[in-house]
């Protein structure tokens, strides 16, 4: 399954009504919530505040978008949101910044309902999409309630569904509920049924959890080591294929050290499968023989790539890790992710399936990094990276309607950006195969590396899985540089 931006995704033309939540009083006037803030939030409020400053606004949202057959029944869509708006208390409550600290309000069960706003319908299907993209840029900024928007795309057969949040309030898990406890909650409305949702833990609950725990981490915390490890290698910046992290002292960002802020580079898409439903069950027993699973698999076809095409025997990056510990957090929408460093040593490999066990053994060992967030670790190690490279691995098979994506076209949405130096990738395992999701800068160079790796990465998983191994060879042509 796809992680896109919205312009790859095949909008229809016809009526686009976006479906407006609204208090009846403003946000000011909500009861004041003394429960914490998370640092995920925290942090990225004040980028936002900071960027908005100097008028440089930019969009961090998430989405999903998907296609109902039938008519548009309004009324029930309207009882289906007002129901989910209810059951995520994340979605009633919005965080501000007074007297340079966060302040949170919240409003009770009840206390927001959706209206519909009818915006036309666009002569063209680009002109959808123009209304489309402003409508999701402009309702999710974390600055203002709400930050989500909800759009409905009336057309000849159906309509299309989208929905977009700012990340301060939605991560890539919530994201797969959102289309299937809204269709649930849509076909019980349509039934007339008064269908009771399983309760959802709180995510401002769960904010404040988290900051407790956080607070009371210390720099000798054990969690902390394999970030101190990372952070103590004084070739931190040499690291393949851009390096996980630069330091810096302050933004803008300067990557060549002349004291020039970074460009703005517009960000490009791709997104390829890496392995079908039956490649990814093979490769998933192939690992399991080794106690490994398959994430573990992907990163060593990943190290295994980038040491093939020039950058170095030492495979770096950031992986991010979910923090939904408890059962009671796995059907709430929220920001439930950590970040953890990893790094293995391609150096005496022969084959990808001799990296296999070391990238398994590093995720266990830096499991724990995660759970402490990534704000609060720059905090105890006084340090002020910036990551700019990532890889990321979800299994979304278990979704509720996992089996309705591909004929219902559903994919997950990702605003637009831009950057100079971000390489972000996203493995995503659904029942139909493995998908590897990329955004990278948007240059002649950069496009170029990441089609060779990519495409010699996926050469790699073919023959392991085929023949339970795949040898690494130097190949000849430019290094890798991804820049």
């Amino acid at each position: 399954m796809e992680f896109i931006e919205l312009a790859d995704y095949p909008l229809p033309s016809g009526q686009v009504i976006e479906w407006l939540p609204t208090a009846e009083t403003h946000w000011a006037d909500w009861p004041r919530d003394t429960r914490a803030v998370s640092y995920n939030h925290e942090r990225h409020l004040r980028d936002a505040l900071e960027h908005n400053r100097i008028r440089d606004q930019r969009h961090y949202w998430l989405g999903h978008t998907f296609r109902i057959d039938g008519a548009l029944d309004p009324q029930a869509w309207r009882t289906a949101l007002d129901g989910w708006i209810d059951r995520h208390e994340g979605l009633r409550s919005h965080v501000t910044i007074e007297g340079g600290r966060p302040a949170r309000y919240t409003v009770t069960p009840g206390g927001i309902r959706v209206r519909p706003v009818d915006s036309g319908t666009p002569a063209s299907t680009m002109a959808t999409y123009r209304l489309v993209q402003g409508l999701l840029d402009e309702g999710t900024s974390p600055l203002r309630w709400p930050s989500y928007v909800f759009v409905t795309i009336a057309s000849r057969h159906g309509f299309t569904v989208v929905f977009a949040a700012d990340h301060s309030i939605m991560d890539g898990y919530s994201t797969i509920a959102v289309g299937c406890e809204l269709r649930q909650l849509y076909a019980a409305a349509l039934a007339g049924e008064q269908r009771p949702q399983p309760d959802s833990g709180s995510y401002v609950d769960f904010c404040q959890e988290e900051r407790v725990r956080a607070d009371a981490t210390t720099p000798a915390d054990r969690a902390l080591d394999p970030w101190r490890e990372f952070f103590a290698d004084d070739d931190i910046d040499d690291v393949a294929p851009r390096g996980p992290l630069s330091r810096v002292a302050a933004q803008p960002i300067d990557l060549s050290g002349s004291g020039t802020p970074a460009p703005r580079v517009p960000q490009r898409n791709l997104a390829i499968e890496v392995l079908d439903a039956e490649a990814a069950d093979a490769a998933a027993d192939a690992a399991r023989e080794q106690r490994q699973g398959l994430f573990a698999v992907l990163l060593a076809a990943f190290a295994a790539t980038t040491t093939e095409l020039g950058a170095g025997r030492d495979f770096r990056t950031v992986v991010p890790l979910h923090t939904r510990s408890e059962a009671k957090w796995a059907d709430s929408l929220g920001w439930f992710v950590g970040l953890a460093p990893f790094r293995i040593d391609c150096a005496t490999a022969r084959g990808m399936a001799d990296l296999i066990a070391p990238a398994g053994g590093e995720l266990r060992r830096v499991r724990d990094a995660a759970t402490v967030p990534f704000g609060r670790v720059c905090e105890l190690l006084e340090v002020r990276p910036r990551i700019s490279f990532m890889v990321s691995y979800m299994d979304v098979r278990a979704a509720a309607t996992s089996g309705t994506w591909v004929e219902s076209d559903t994919r997950w949405l990702r605003s637009r950006n831009v950057s100079a130096d971000e390489f972000f990738f996203w493995f995503i395992r659904t029942p139909t195969g493995v998908t590897l999701n990329m955004r990278y800068p948007g240059t002649t160079r950069a496009t170029r590396d990441i089609h060779r790796h990519v495409l010699r990465m996926r050469e790699l998983l073919a023959e392991y899985v085929r023949f339970g191994d795949a040898a690494i060879r130097p190949i000849e042509g430019a290094p890798l540089s991804w820049r």
